[in-house]
């Protein structure tokens, strides 16, 4: 008898466990089925689909009696995004020398404005030619000695360096438009005229950039007459570029238990829309993307916690606020927003939890990746130490670094312990074929069911201290080539594994596939994650070199140009 009692509550415990998968999965179902269905077009930041998302996560909210966290009683928190900046310049730029030679360049065809640039037209302003506006005294270099002289002037700035034809120079990090723009405000200058007297030197794009901001000074590049601009003594321009906003949405719900701290648990709603902004890495236009995975997956795991802490007695020890940010794919402007702008005291933000793309778990590797465990030493302490594995099967790996190109980031930049988690890329990120058909569901499950061993084991810790890490994410973010490759963060072995390739890329061109691993890259042996970025950043446009990667158990040469 006492065998058959067993028997029937091992049968009663199984019904319950798959009884609670099916609920939560059927929740993650749902929720991704709508936020990547066609109707959302795609939830681009700023359009009528991504209001349309914010309004299904704020019904979502008040379903489940959460209070309005956003502005003005509501669950939306709105910030503006630019859409759209366009020149509309209709004058000329006229400059004389010494000699009161007059010169003149026409608006489109002989000058046009950077994106640096603000709105502004002058009358004749002294000039001061600037060099190539660098200062780098540890290089026997300063092109503003006179610091007094320069001052409220235009400045005339040659693009490139004094060592151009050297790939290796050391002039290189002073090479940017962005620095030498910075450098010149620090030195008071009143506007920027930029030209260029090398054949080597890529003049600057055309295009303003949307999302690079305006500084306070006009900042503009001629396309031609280097020769007699360097001799300009007085310049008369002027700048008119046209700005289109759109408003964009957080959405933000909160369940108050009346404790000391609250917890921030969140996922970014926003995708690529028809690849208005960019970021996508098909070739074909005009499609939607619909971001099942990037990050409607996200969002629902979001929801399902929110579910489930809502209903739980256990989780009554803190406060909790649920959002979803918009801005993630433009760069983290939603969720940077909100810290600039807190609805809640930030300082009784005990920790926060970032989802991006936890829909595509690998069913044969059955790797989460969770960032951000450097950020408190509770995070090695009292969870991943402790973590139970052994009912999800699942692989948890970590990484230290609290930055990186998720949401996390910026509550880590104020000080807040944040953890990102990650079930891998694929060949579908940032492509049209994002879609729901494609989700692991049970793969998802898995990963909720570490989340809230994560949020138990930390349910009753009091001290919640914060620790820098080093910026690793940023490392990757500033080279000046790119192979146009996804990289497998879960790979542990030697070498960079590749886990997809962007269309038309130095890569693809090459003949890399998806899972080779790079071993060397020109004469750098790749032996992690970190000595490939470190190879990386020694090569410029232009560049060939050899790439050995490892295919199975060969290895193959290849040329790669950068």
């Amino acid at each position: 008898m006492r065998y058959f009692l067993t028997f029937i509550s091992f049968f009663f415990i199984l019904s319950v466990v798959a009884q609670t998968e099916k609920e939560a999965t059927d929740n993650f179902k749902k929720d991704i089925q709508y936020l990547s269905s066609d109707a959302m077009e795609g939830r681009l930041t700023g359009s009528s689909g991504e209001l349309r998302s914010s309004l299904y996560i704020a019904d979502e909210f008040r379903m489940n009696n959460l209070l309005p966290y956003g502005d003005s009683g509501s669950f939306m928190q709105k910030f503006q995004i630019v859409k759209i900046r366009l020149s509309q310049c209709k004058k000329q730029i006229i400059w004389s020398d010494a000699k009161q030679k007059i010169d003149v360049l026409e608006p489109f065809v002989g000058f046009y404005p950077l994106s640096w640039s603000c709105n502004h037209d002058t009358i004749d302003t002294e000039v001061f030619q600037a060099g190539y506006g660098i200062k780098a005294p540890e290089l026997n270099h300063n092109d503003y000695l006179d610091s007094v002289k320069c001052k409220g002037k235009i400045f005339v700035i040659q693009l490139g360096h004094p060592d151009l034809t050297n790939p290796h120079s050391k002039f290189e990090p002073y090479n940017g438009i962005a620095y030498k723009v910075d450098q010149a405000i620090r030195m008071g200058a009143r506007g920027i005229v930029f030209c260029k007297n090398d054949s080597i030197t890529k003049a600057p794009s055309g295009q303003i950039d949307r999302l690079i901001k305006a500084t306070n000074i006009p900042v503009i590049y001629t396309t031609s007459k280097a020769e007699s601009l360097v001799k300009a003594t007085s310049i008369r321009l002027q700048v008119d570029i046209a700005q289109l906003n759109a408003d964009a949405h957080n959405v933000i719900g909160m369940i108050d238990n009346h404790k000391k701290n609250t917890i921030i648990i969140g996922a970014h709603q926003d995708h690529l829309g028809y690849n208005e902004f960019g970021g996508s890495r098909s070739k074909a236009e005009g499609q939607i993307h619909n971001g099942a995975d990037d990050n409607a997956s996200g969002v629902a795991m979001m929801l399902q916690l929110m579910r489930k802490i809502k209903k739980t007695k256990k989780f009554k020890k803190n406060n909790y606020i649920f959002m979803a940010f918009s801005g993630e794919e433009q760069g983290l402007l939603g969720s940077n927003y909100f810290t600039k702008h807190p609805t809640i005291d930030l300082k009784q933000v005990k920790y926060m939890l970032n989802f991006d793309m936890l829909g595509r778990l690998d069913s044969t590797k059955k790797t989460l990746t969770i960032f951000g465990v450097g950020t408190s030493p509770v995070w090695k302490e009292k969870v991943i130490n402790k973590l139970k594995t052994d009912t999800t099967q699942l692989i948890v790996k970590t990484t230290e670094s609290g930055t990186g190109s998720s949401d996390h980031t910026s509550f880590y930049l104020q000080g807040i312990p944040a953890l990102h988690y990650f079930t891998g890329q694929h060949k579908d990120y940032h492509m049209p074929s994002d879609d729901e058909n494609l989700i692991n569901y049970h793969g998802m499950y898995l990963s909720y069911q570490i989340v809230l061993q994560n949020i138990k084991l930390v349910n009753k810790v009091k001290v919640f201290p914060f620790t820098a890490t080093k910026n690793e994410e940023s490392t990757r973010m500033s080279f000046k080539v790119t192979l146009g490759v996804m990289l497998d963060y879960a790979y542990d072995g030697i070498g960079a594994k590749i886990d997809g390739l962007s269309e038309g890329r130095p890569a693809e061109k090459a003949g890399i596939k998806a899972g080779d691993i790079i071993i060397k890259l020109g004469n750098y042996p790749i032996s992690s994650l970190q000595e490939y970025s470190k190879a990386l950043g020694n090569f410029n446009k232009g560049d060939t070199v050899p790439v050995i990667v490892k295919r199975g158990k060969e290895e193959i040469t290849l040329n790669i140009t950068f």
